[in-house]
This record gives C-alpha cells, structure tokens and sequence, in this order.
C-alpha cells in the first residue's frame, strides 16, 4: 500500500503560504494517489492514501466524477482517460478484402471526427503476423485495440498480450472468446441467407434442392461458423428437413481460390441439379461463382454469401450470375458504433460484451434494380 501523501510530500500550509487555495492542493493530492489510469480505488483506500477525512475525500471524489475527471463504477474510481487525447489501436484483417477496406475507412473517419488518435496495422490474414501485431500495439501503450482478424486458435493470445498491458481488446465481425465483440449476430445473419435460398426454391424449383453446399473455414471458430448453421436452419424452416445425404460441408479456407477449387471438385463428381451454396463470406461466394459459370449448362444453382462487398453486390447485380443475395454487414455503421461503444467502455460504463451491428439481405432483384439506376 502506498503511504500517505502528506507524510512522504509535506506541503505548504495556508499559514505558510497566503496564495495557497487548501482545497486545491487537497484535490490535487486526491488524484496524485492514483498509481496510474489502470487503477482503482474505493473511498476507503483513497482516505488511507490522502490522510484526507471522510467527508472532505467523498465530497471531492463526487466533484470529480461530475466533472469527468474521475470516472465511478459503483465503489471504485479511476482516472478518466477521456481527459486527453486517446490512442486507438486497429489490427484489420486485411488490404486486400473489400469488407475490411470498408470497416477501416469508417472507423478513420469516426475517430478523425472524435479527436481519437487512431494507428491501423495489417494482420494480413495471417495467425503469426497478427501476433506480432498485437505485440507491437500493446508495446504502444494504446488506449483501446480493436481486431479483426480470421484465426480462432490465435485469439487467446492475442486476448492475453492485451491482458498483461490492461489494454481492453474489441474483436469485429470475427468474435475473439473472451473479448468484447462489435459485428452482426452471425447466427441471424445466416437464417437470413437461408430463408433467401428457400425462397428461391419455392419460386423458381417448386421447393426442391437436391444439394446443399456449405462453404465452410473452420479456422475461423464456430461463432463465425454459426452462419452456415443459420443458413441451414433457415432454409430448413421453410422447406423442412433435408435428407442428411443431401448436405454437403466443404472446406473454403475461408478465401476465393480455395472455395473455387472445392467447388468445382464437388461439380465434377455430382450430378445434382439444383444446388443451394451457402458461403462463409463474400470472398468464398465469389469463387463458388467462378467454379460454377465454369461447369456445363443444365446445373440450376443459387448462391448467396456474407459481407455485402461491393465486390460481391456487383457480381449479384449481375444478371447471369448464380449469386442471389448477400447479407450486408453495413461495413459503415462500424467506424461510429465502434468508437461509442468504446467510449462507453473506457468511461467504466456498464456494457455488455457484445454489441450487433445491423445486417440487411441485399437480393438481386433489388441490386438489379439499384445498378440500373446508378
């Protein structure tokens, strides 16, 4: 335990000094008992700290809090980091996906807008390389980290390099267990993509489908994975069960030449008409796409991804495309809702773990239409 400061710093007395305001200097001693940002502190610990008697502590610790330059969750305080100007970390999945371009433009442009300094590296959709990155934004002492980032297996340390540096971690669109998380429900976004595929069954195979592809990436985790979990459920809660022959789960590596080279595997050896593919994202649909206009006529195949690219909103504009639909992340909501919700977190306000982010079924009909006009 710290000792008091009046016996380790003696100061002036009023009685010394004519110019010295008590109160001033008895607030300053409040908030020089802090070791730092990361600490908390009841009322109890302060007074055993300061030498300050109860009254005068609380009535001053109050005053702060009101003013914002304590922050309060329930007995404990803290310095409020918000006095200064904060430091933002972002590890983006990659540069070279359309989804992560889009997440990052927005969170530069909330944070510019919010006085936040804000620092991006590139995970390079890479378990190693993102390691390395962590490390490198923890060495920053930043205020908050932000991750997106595709590796399941890698999320526990990466969670725990920012748990040495008491550095709060938010995971988007891909959660880390364990962290907070800011990105769509992944279950609901895919029982939208189901419904989708059902539909267009109904409409246009008098509901029958004779497969169902599953473009899965398990590295990525069961959460992200839970997607194709909802795309099947949805699918199954307008046209009931599919026979379990009927569903097929292939590896995608989560990237577009692998989902290709699945694909068209799987084409070559099937004779199964009418297919419904559900993709992990919208990169995975994308090579789907490509394998599928390579394969001979008389396939009726509907495919619908993850994401709402723009990529992908142009291949489904497309009027020959087999891709029906995608489920738009909103990738410009994030840049906002992430600093929000950060805020609230740094404040010490009470948050819960995981804030959705709206997503919205983009159908070819519609971006047909929104292409034409453009």
């Amino acid at each position: 335990m710290k000792p008091k400061v009046g016996k380790t710093a003696p100061q002036a007395t009023r009685e010394e000094d004519r110019y010295l305001v008590p109160i001033v200097a008895k607030t300053i001693d409040l908030l020089d008992c802090f070791s730092g940002e990361n600490e908390a502190m009841n009322l109890k610990e302060i007074i055993e700290r300061t030498g300050l008697p109860h009254t005068t502590a609380y009535r001053i610790l109050h005053t702060l809090v009101s003013r914002d330059y304590l922050t309060q969750n329930g007995r404990l305080y803290r310095i409020n980091k918000l006095r200064r100007r904060l430091k933002f970390a972002f590890a983006n999945l990659s540069t070279q996906i359309s989804l992560a371009v889009e997440i990052e433009h927005s969170l530069r442009k909330a944070t510019s807008a919010s006085g936040i300094d804000l620092t991006v590296w590139d995970n390079d959709r890479n378990a190693n390389k993102a390691i390395q990155n962590g490390e490198e934004m923890a060495a920053r002492k930043v205020d908050l980290a932000i991750e997106f980032q595709l590796f399941e297996h890698v999320a526990p340390i990466i969670g725990d390099i920012f748990a040495r540096a008491h550095i709060p971690v938010i995971s988007v669109v891909n959660p880390h267990h364990g962290s907070l998380y800011v990105g769509v429900d992944n279950y609901r976004a895919g029982f939208s993509a189901g419904l989708a595929l059902a539909e267009y069954a109904v409409r246009h195979w008098h509901r029958k489908i004779d497969a169902l592809l599953l473009l899965e990436s398990p590295p990525a985790g069961r959460t992200v994975q839970s997607r194709l979990i909802g795309a099947w459920r949805g699918l199954e809660s307008k046209l009931g069960t599919l026979p379990h022959e009927s569903v097929n789960h292939l590896d995608s590596g989560g990237n577009k030449e692998t989902a290709r080279a699945a694909v068209r595997n799987f084409l070559r050896k099937q004779s199964a008409k009418k297919i419904s593919i559900a993709a992990i994202n919208d990169e995975t649909a994308i090579g789907a796409a490509e394998a599928c206009m390579e394969a001979p006529d008389g396939r009726n195949i509907a495919i619908v991804g993850h994401g709402g690219s723009s990529e992908m909103c142009d291949l489904v504009a497309a009027p020959k495309s087999p891709c029906i639909g995608t489920v738009s992340f909103h990738p410009e909501l994030y840049g906002p809702e992430l600093v929000a919700f950060a805020l609230r977190v740094l404040r010490g306000s009470s948050a819960s773990p995981a804030h959705y982010i709206s997503h919205e079924f983009l159908a070819k009909d519609w971006l047909m239409s929104r292409s034409k006009v453009g």
